[in-house]
Parts: C-alpha cells; sequence; structure tokens
C-alpha cells in the first residue's frame, strides 16, 4: 500500500437480505460525498451515509440533503427508460418510443450527412456537468465527437471562469484554479476569515468545509461575510454581515487596497519579494510609468482616487465599513480572504478575483499557514486520478459558454465558427442554464437535428429531435474525486442495481455510435479495466478500492497552495513570465484582448458592469438552491421541500411595488418574465432580488415561466474572460395580477 494511503467501508455492516454499495453523487454539486445504496432484490431501498463521528484529522464525508434524495431520482415515475423520437412540434413534448438500433442508426445518419453537407464545426457538443466522474459522462461524448472529426465546443466554465482565468493571469499559467486555494484543515489556523460572496452553508465548496469553518470559529477566527444576501454561512457563523450591491465587489476591494496602500500597512518585504506590479520599482522591463496598481488607487491614470468614499458610492458599504474592514484585514494576522464564484459570475468579474488576489498579496497573506490566496478551492486537486481521455478537438470551434444564445442565433453572420445544424447534448442542460432561454428556443429553427442523452426529459430534452436514455450513476461502475480539490480521497462509485429499463451506460452508446459512423477503437477495454488504468498513478490496490469504497491519499506537503513558491522563490517560482505573483500581469500586457471578447487591464480594474436602463431598476442574483444542483433534481417534488422557490426583496423595494410576502409576483425585463412568490426578507440588500438557478424552464401560452427559471432574464452576455454574466442583470417586479411591463 502506498505510504499514506487507506481504504476504509464507510458503511455499516448489511442486514440480513441486503447489500449496501458505496458510491457518491455524480453531479457538479460542490460536494463529493459518500451515499451508500441498500438494496434489497434488486432495488434501491434506502440511502445511508458516512456513520463515522466527526474527527478534523479523518472526516466523514457525509451527504447532504440532494444525497438522500437520489433515491427519489433513480426511481422518479418520469424517468426515460427507453429511446425516443419527437413526434409533435419541437418543444411540444410528443415522442413515441422506438428502439435502440432504430435511435442509434438515425443519429449516426444525421451525423454522416451534417458532417459530409456542413462540415464538422456544424455539430455542437451541448454536454456539460450533469453526469459527472472518471469514465462516463461528458469526456465519453468529448471522445466520440473529437474522433468523429471535432466540433464546435463551449469552452468556458459556466460556474468559475473568471476565476479559472486570473489565477493563471496572477499566479501562473501551470496554476490550476481547483488546487490554488487551501485545504479546510487550514482554516483553524486563520484569525480572519473574511468570506466575500461565498457561503458554503448554501452550497457545500467541498465535503467538509461546512464543519471546518465552524471549527475555526470555535477555535477564535473572527469571520466576517460580505454578500448582498444574509446566507445560511452569515446566519450561523459570522460575526459581521456586510450587505453590497452586485456586482460591484471589485470596487469595494480595490479601495480596501487604497486604504492599505496609503495608510503604509502592506508588507513591504513581502512585495518586494514576491510580488509584481503593485508600485513603480516593481513594474517589468518596458511597461509603462504610471502602470503600477499603487499608480492606479492613487487615480494616476484617470484623476479618481479609489477612496472609500469612491467605492461607497458603487457598492452600497458605507466608507467607514471599507476602511475598517481594509484595516482589521491588512493588520490581522494571518487572514484569509475566501472568494466565492459568484462575484466573478459578472460583466468583468475577473477584475473582482484579480483585485481579490491583489490584496492577499499585498498583506502577505498568500502562501502561509492561516493565510489564502484569495482562491476557494483546495491544494490538492485529482490527487493523480485521471479522466477517459478525449484528445483534442481537430478543429478550432470555440466559443464562449454564454454566447450560446447567440451563436444559434447568428452562426457565421455573428463571426462564429458556424451556423450550427446538429446539437448533441449528454448530461447537459444548457437551454434551462445557459443564458437568454427564450432566444436560444427561438433560434432553433435552423437547427437541423438534436440529441439529448440524459436521465429525463429535462428542458433541453423537451426540444430534442431524438432522446436517449442513459444510466444513472447507481447504475454502472465509475471513480470520483473531491468536488472543490480538497481533501485528498477518492471514492469507487459501486454499481448498486442493474440498468433501469433500457437505459444504457453514455460510454457504450458512444461505442456504438463509433461503430456505425466508421471510428476504430473508441473503446477497447471493460469498465473495470478503464478505472484500473484512470486510477494507476494514486491507487496502488485498485482491487482494496473498488471492496472498500474510499481511498484515503496522504495529505499534501503545504495545506496552503503556493507554500512552496514563497519558502524557495529562487528553486520555485511562480510559473507567471515574471516568476512572481503578478497584480501586473505580463500576459495581459501582451495581449489585452486574449478571446476577442473585451479588453483587459494589465493590473485589477474598476469597469462600469450595468447597462443602465430606468425601465428595470432592479439587480438580479441567481445564487444556489440546497434543493437542486443546478436543474438537477428540479423535478423532484419531495427534495424540493428542503428549499422552496421564491422571490427574495427587500420590505423597501416590495413596499414601493405593493408586494406583501407570499405574493405571486412577476420578475421581468426585455428578455422574458417569470412569476414566483415573494419572500419579502432584510436578508437581502436593497436594489436586489434573489431568484435561485436551476428551476426548469416552464412557459406558459404567453410565454411566461411558470416555475422561476432565472435565465429567461439573464443576459448572453460574457465577460472578456468568457465568465457568465448571471450577477450582471437588470429585472423589475410586480404582483403578478397587475402583469408588470416588458417581455
Amino acid at each position: 500500500m502506498r505510504q499514506g494511503t487507506r481504504y476504509q467501508r464507510p458503511r455499516a455492516a448489511p442486514k440480513p437480505g441486503e447489500t449496501i454499495a458505496t458510491s457518491t453523487c455524480g453531479h457538479n454539486c460542490g460536494g463529493r460525498c459518500v451515499v451508500n445504496a441498500h438494496v434489497v432484490d434488486g432495488r434501491i431501498v434506502k440511502i445511508s451515509s458516512d456513520p463515522t463521528r466527526w474527527n478534523p484529522q479523518l472526516p466523514p464525508l457525509q451527504a447532504c440533503a440532494r444525497g438522500f434524495g437520489q433515491i427519489e431520482r433513480v426511481y422518479h415515475p418520469d424517468r426515460l427508460q427507453h429511446p425516443l423520437r419527437r413526434v409533435g412540434k419541437r418543444g411540444g413534448g410528443q415522442f413515441e418510443r422506438i428502439s435502440w438500433d432504430e435511435a442509434l442508426d438515425e443519429v449516426a445518419r444525421q451525423m454522416l450527412r451534417v458532417r459530409a453537407r456542413y462540415g464538422n464545426a456544424a455539430i455542437l457538443d451541448a454536454s456539460r456537468s450533469g453526469s459527472l466522474s472518471a469514465l462516463h459522462g461528458r469526456t465519453a461524448a468529448q471522445r466520440f465527437l473529437y474522433m468523429f472529426g471535432g466540433c464546435t465546443e463551449l469552452w468556458s466554465n459556466m460556474s468559475a471562469e473568471a476565476e479559472v482565468f486570473a489565477v493563471r493571469m496572477t499566479y501562473g499559467a501551470k496554476a490550476v484554479y481547483k488546487s490554488a486555494g487551501r485545504e479546510p484543515t487550514d482554516f483553524v489556523n486563520s484569525k480572519l476569515l473574511l468570506l466575500w460572496g461565498w457561503s458554503p452553508g448554501d452550497g457545500t465548496f467541498g465535503t467538509g468545509t461546512w464543519q471546518y469553518l465552524r471549527l475555526a470559529r470555535k477555535r477564535g477566527a473572527r469571520v466576517i461575510c460580505v454578500d448582498p444576501r444574509r446566507t445560511r454561512t452569515s446566519t450561523a457563523l459570522a460575526d459581521e454581515h456586510v450587505f453590497i450591491q452586485p456586482s460591484t465587489d471589485a470596487a469595494a476591494l480595490i479601495a480596501m487596497a487604497y486604504v492599505i496602500a496609503s495608510e503604509g500597512l502592506y508588507d513591504r518585504a513581502y512585495c518586494d519579494a514576491h510580488v509584481l506590479g503593485f508600485d513603480e520599482e516593481h513594474l517589468p522591463p518596458g511597461a509603462p510609468a504610471g502602470a503600477s496598481y499603487l499608480s492606479y488607487l492613487n487615480g494616476g491614470p484617470d484623476g479618481i482616487k479609489k477612496t472609500p468614499e469612491w467605492a461607497a458610492a458603487i457598492t452600497g458599504v458605507p466608507a467607514a465599513t471599507i476602511r475598517r474592514l481594509a484595516i482589521e484585514f491588512a493588520t490581522t494576522k494571518p487572514a484569509a480572504l475566501q472568494c466565492g464564484y459568484a462575484p466573478g459570475r459578472t460583466a468583468y468579474g475577473e477584475q473582482f478575483h484579480r483585485a481579490a488576489y491583489a490584496l492577499a498579496a499585498i498583506t502577505g497573506n498568500v502562501g502561509i499557514c492561516g493565510g489564502s490566496s484569495g482562491v476557494s478551492n483546495g491544494a490538492t486537486g485529482r490527487a493523480g486520478i485521471k479522466s477517459l481521455p478525449c484528445g483534442t478537438n481537430p478543429i478550432d470551434a470555440r466559443v464562449a459558454s454564454p454566447l450560446l444564445a447567440d451563436l444559434l442565433a447568428r452562426g457565421k453572420a455573428g463571426g462564429y465558427p458556424a451556423d450550427i445544424k446538429l446539437i448533441y447534448s449528454t448530461g447537459g442542460d444548457l437551454f434551462n442554464q445557459a443564458p437568454n432561454v427564450n432566444k436560444m428556443v427561438r433560434s432553433l429553427d435552423e437547427v437541423e437535428f438534436l440529441v439529448a442523452q440524459d436521465h429525463f426529459l429535462t428542458p433541453t430534452a423537451r426540444y430534442a429531435d431524438l432522446v436517449l436514455p442513459a444510466t444513472t450513476f447507481w447504475e454502472r461502475n465509475d471513480v470520483h474525486t473531491p468536488w472543490a480539490g480538497a481533501g485528498h480521497y477518492a471514492i469507487f462509485m459501486q454499481q448498486a442495481i442493474a440498468p433501469v429499463g433500457e437505459c444504457r451506460n453514455d460510454i457504450d452508446i458512444f461505442a456504438d455510435l463509433a461503430s456505425r459512423v466508421g471510428i476504430k477503437g473508441y473503446n477497447d477495454q471493460s469498465e473495470l479495466a478503464w478505472l484500473r488504468e484512470l486510477t494507476r498513478e494514486a491507487v496502488d490496490d485498485f482491487d482494496a478500492f473498488a471492496a472498500h469504497g474510499l481511498a484515503r491519499f496522504a495529505p499534501p506537503a503545504d495545506a496552503v497552495a503556493f507554500a512552496r513558491e514563497i519558502r524557495d522563490p529562487e528553486r520555485h517560482p511562480f510559473t507567471t513570465p515574471s516568476g512572481k505573483i503578478e497584480i501586473y500581469s505580463m500576459a495581459l500586457a501582451a495581449n489585452p484582448d486574449p478571446y476577442g471578447l473585451g479588453t483587459i487591464a494589465p493590473i485589477p480594474t474598476w469597469v462600469p458592469p450595468f447597462r443602465e436602463d430606468s425601465r428595470y431598476p432592479l439587480k438580479l442574483l441567481t445564487p444556489k438552491s440546497r434543493a437542486r444542483t443546478h436543474s438537477i433534481h428540479g423535478n423532484q417534488p419531495v427534495l424540493g421541500r428542503v428549499d422552496r422557490d421564491d422571490v427574495w426583496l427587500h420590505p423597501t423595494d416590495a413596499h414601493a411595488r405593493g408586494i406583501h410576502d407570499g405574493d405571486p409576483v412577476r420578475v421581468f425585463n426585455d428578455r422574458g418574465a417569470v412569476t414566483l412568490p415573494a419572500r419579502v426578507t432584510d436578508r437581502i440588500a436593497p436594489g436586489a432580488v434573489s431568484i435561485k438557478e436551476g428551476a426548469w424552464f416552464t412557459p406558459d401560452a404567453t410565454g411566461t415561466d411558470m416555475r422561476g427559471c432565472a435565465n429567461v432574464l439573464t443576459d448572453d452576455r460574457s465577460a472578456p474572460s468568457g465568465a457568465t454574466t448571471y450577477n450582471t442583470n437588470n429585472v423589475d417586479v410586480a404582483p403578478a395580477m397587475a402583469g408588470g411591463t416588458g417581455a
């Protein structure tokens, strides 16, 4: 056994007549927990989780409500069990049952036809993270489509691209966002935890994160939350909550840097040794005079000093609060800034993350015990476990994910690689989860064939021409690693039951398609042989791993990312061009518009995000639901009771519109409208409204969505980094009976 590795059975002993299979939710859920299926006579009768007691040295991997809700999901009456072919109008939900041979023959025929007539770029891979693991799911689709000659693909991370980009620009080309943070075990070493747009109490953010935060709080860490909403994390743990207006976070962080710099509270020795571009003395050769971050803070380029008063007018945070936060963060050692993804899902979201990393750097908190890089993932990564190799796309046809609606609407005329004629979606629900749903749906007329491979007739599958029923993770074997890149473990996902109905594994579906379209070598190994190969670098006893269900690996040498770079910069420089933490990005100085989506300054910069429209004065937030993983579980009424869908709005905004708590309301803008019950609460900042993302798009005869699909309201707009802009949208709210104005 590899040193430090131990294999555990995270389950109780089975009862007579019962078998127990250990697995983990194969979704993009924010956690990676143990779920055990108790099986009697071939049917799951109960879900349990890791039964061990909390131990910070060896924490149990205990599931949330969604994990226990998997039994409702796998036996849901609407579960797809047979291939289906559309017989009514697209989107009408009318299908007929066909055989697998009919279905696969038709998919193959359509793919060959579209490739021959239009080229590979006319095929769009719309697969996403609804089915995630080492072997099955999206990578199986990518492997097939790349071997078929390529496709147009949506390249940017819909949750975290702003952070993905900012990590590379600040910490280096080889810095990976999932391992650029710190292990939760280090939380207890912080004297101050500044949680910015980050609520593990709502969104998990790594199994055990919540418990480690509670432990840090118990051991004396001061906790401050900055968020437009008073989250569950803030309510339970925070010493202080600071309300801020959506999309304005970068301005507050920049103003905090101004205070720290102007009052001489930055770590001068640390900056001299490890930071590029904070002041004029530490700019790279060739950089123009006045290009430093300090110059920007003092108003050099634009004549505006980035004072707390300047930021207060933008953010709604009082200047005194900004000044106090800055001084407290700079003078409390060590202090950790933990940033969520949500403030980066904005029109210039990369600026939020870069400003956060700059604040962590100038206070000397990057790479030290109890400090933080400003990245809220872990420091471990995937621990050497690989995914099914998919190769590379043979054609250069890439589009930023938030631009999907515009890609479908305009195609080549809009400068995109192709006019999309065929869409293949495996474990994806982009017609619900990508922005500007109505525009996407209106733009499907020129799409000649759409395949959805999924578990349910999701909003995306409802528009498909052909639907293929795939297995859930309970019906196959696989392997998974921690979601947040923290925790150094892997879970063997043991098959618990036979496939329901005629459902088939993703990789087997594509293997049959491969033979029909002339691809050789798509899959030449058994499921278990693949899993042995993919885990070989991490797991030395695969049989023990499969039998036990859980492999615990040795922790990383350092619990915080970049500790080695700070400790020994000569031998281990950052992988930036300068070898240092780059507040001034040499890569952006050389190429300020890397994706053709807008220019990005070399230093963190405030850019006003909103396109002001007096018709829609409220700012929309789209946080996660504890009852869903994005749109997964959106059709489960029992689980839905955990976190009911509603519209949060402040009493001031509700009173001005004649809205009372519980009233049905209409939220609208020029892209569409949704109806939901109102929740009037002082837990949200005035001027902001909140709708939990992931509710299934369900339009009525007038086109108004009746279940609260937030992406009816969001704009298909990309940040310059390719990030989504879910949290930079204007809306208004009116009593539902009044109808309101707008689409």
